[in-house]
């Protein structure tokens, strides 16, 4: 069967169940845009912004299970993407990025927008893949998808040659590759099994890869058959039901002590379904690196990826789903008296810390307030998204997380991730409550895919912490530099104008006394809100205040 090149790559796309891709538009694969219009089960959403685009594709892969699509013009949009790029592959995202290129005759004459991709993604891909012979289309976005979510997920960037796209092909379209996940050894889970009998303080790290119904119900499961606390890792808040008795504490970034001191006292650590990374670990202080102070049994589907910088006592490069059902098979050994004490002593330090008491400033809201009441209204089955920022803390400290929900923030500690999160969240999982948390400093990075929400009829609802300020960067200026001030200081819109000029219902919380009427209003509202929450400065962060720094003292 004849056809262009072009159009050889949107059937692929079908061939894989791709049903949306996300966008921004560019004459460089103008040829794909056409092509996929005679493919109406993908819907091309069109964003403003490249990065908001990619941080789109992003939400889309983690709330799905699945690679998420995006479609990128070359030069410019491509390093504009770059941002969600470096996000996916230290997340461990499955994304595919099909980028646009320069005309074939043209590479190596430093076209317009001409650009290097494979120098340009190679320290943040896994692999790029350059197509300049239309035939081998259908190969390499079958190689990417299959690349994309083997072993460590991760982005792959497939090039576009424009004037490729419009060849004349014969190939034929390729389905997808089978999917190869990894099980644990029967020997491996039996000693895992031993030491979890003997282990008189285990504790479990649950991360990101513990996804999908099945492998989140066998981790509670697994949690109560075998008696163990489990700690959901930075940026995976509900991997574990907050309400749930055997959960140990949130493992976030800067865990508070009187949490992370009790953690510290573990005899064994299993870690199921996260890489383990500076956030988690509390820089490389727990789990110790390279070698950890206590046993620890580190799970992952990338064998390369497990001791390579923690040598566990046991490393199973296996997916969780697979190693949680041997687990569970295996049946637990049973659990040495005092196990409920330990496993009660860590859930009382989790309540004891996520319990809001109220609080007042002189300078503006404590979010935590704002947090609290959101929390009685919030569906069993929301999305919440959060940017990067010390705002941040006040939601992991005070929202509470079923397995029904799902969380999407990122690791890497990128700004700009969280409005594009939930706008694509309302988009590919339309009819759940969309919560989106993000500072002033990160909406007005790509605040403008609010646009987005509102063309797509997405009914986010934003929540934004206005302090004028880069709070985070404030609280490190302050602890290194006492009271040389410079460069955090913002002058903001007035963020519930803002969203009304976009199309939303814009709202502002002003005071104590605004925060229950303003959050049910917002909550209730059918379309997408923006709630301007004039947050205060002195609290910087659910656990650190500006007036307890030195400068202040």
């Amino acid at each position: 069967m004849s056809r262009t090149a072009a159009q050889l790559l949107a059937a692929t796309l079908e061939s894989h169940d791709v049903d949306i891709a996300y966008c921004v538009p560019g004459e460089s694969y103008l040829a794909v845009t056409d092509a996929l219009i005679d493919h109406p089960s993908i819907k091309l959403v069109v964003c403003r912004h490249e990065g908001g685009a990619g941080f789109m594709a992003l939400a889309d892969a983690r709330a799905r299970g699945r690679p998420g699509v995006c479609f990128i013009s070359r030069g410019p949009g491509a390093t504009n993407v770059s941002i969600a790029i470096h996000t996916a592959y230290h997340d461990a995202i499955p994304a595919v990025f099909f980028v646009g290129q320069v005309e074939r005759y043209e590479k190596g004459r430093m076209a317009l927008q001409e650009l290097n991709y494979a120098k340009t993604f190679s320290d943040t891909a896994k692999a790029v893949i350059e197509v300049d012979d239309g035939e081998l289309l259908s190969e390499a976005a079958a190689r990417a998808f299959h690349i994309a979510r083997s072993g460590t997920p991760g982005p792959v960037v497939v090039t576009l040659a424009e004037d490729m796209l419009d060849d004349t092909v014969e190939a034929p379209v390729l389905p997808p590759r089978a999917e190869v996940k990894m099980a644990p050894h029967a020997d491996d889970v039996a000693r895992v099994a031993e030491m979890l009998g003997k282990a008189e303080r285990p504790l479990v790290i649950a991360g990101g890869l513990v996804q999908g119904e099945e492998a989140l119900a066998d981790l509670t499961n697994f949690a109560e058959s075998f008696d163990l606390p489990v700690s959901p890792s930075h940026r995976r808040a509900h991997v574990f039901d907050s309400y749930h008795p055997n959960y140990g504490g949130y493992l976030g970034n800067r865990t508070p002590a009187p949490l992370l001191d009790l953690m510290k006292t573990t005899d064994m650590l299993l870690v199921v379904g996260e890489r383990l990374g500076p956030s988690v670990s509390q820089s490389y202080t727990f789990p110790a690196a390279p070698t950890p102070q206590m046993p620890m049994v580190h799970v992952w589907p990338d064998s390369a990826e497990i001791g390579r910088v923690w040598q566990p006592t046991i490393g199973i490069a296996a997916d969780a789903e697979h190693f949680l059902k041997a687990m569970l098979d295996a049946g637990s050994p049973g659990s040495p008296e005092g196990r409920g004490k330990w496993i009660g002593r860590l859930n009382k330090v989790h309540r004891d810390l996520t319990t809001w008491e109220p609080e007042s400033a002189n300078d503006g809201v404590v979010l935590g307030g704002v947090i609290a009441a959101i929390n009685e209204r919030m569906d069993a089955d929301a999305v919440v998204t959060s940017d990067a920022g010390n705002f941040s803390s006040w939601l992991h400290r005070y929202l509470y997380f079923r397995q029904s929900n799902t969380f999407l923030g990122y690791q890497t500690g990128g700004m700009g991730g969280g409005v594009p999160s939930g706008v694509a969240a309302g988009i590919c999982t339309p009819g759940r409550q969309v919560l989106t948390f993000v500072g002033d400093g990160g909406f007005m990075m790509t605040g403008n895919e609010l646009a987005t929400a509102v063309q797509y009829d997405v009914p986010i609802k934003i929540f934004v912490a206005n302090n004028s300020s880069y709070g985070t960067i404030r609280m490190h200026q302050e602890g290194r530099y006492p009271g040389r001030v410079t460069s955090t200081d913002l002058k903001n819109p007035d963020f519930a104008k803002l969203g009304e000029a976009y199309g939303a219902l814009g709202l502002k919380i002003e005071n104590d006394g605004d925060v229950d009427s303003v959050v049910a209003e917002a909550l209730a509202h059918k379309g997408p809100v923006v709630v301007d929450v004039r947050t205060s400065l002195n609290y910087l962060s659910a656990f650190r205040k500006l007036e307890d720094m030195p400068a202040y003292q």
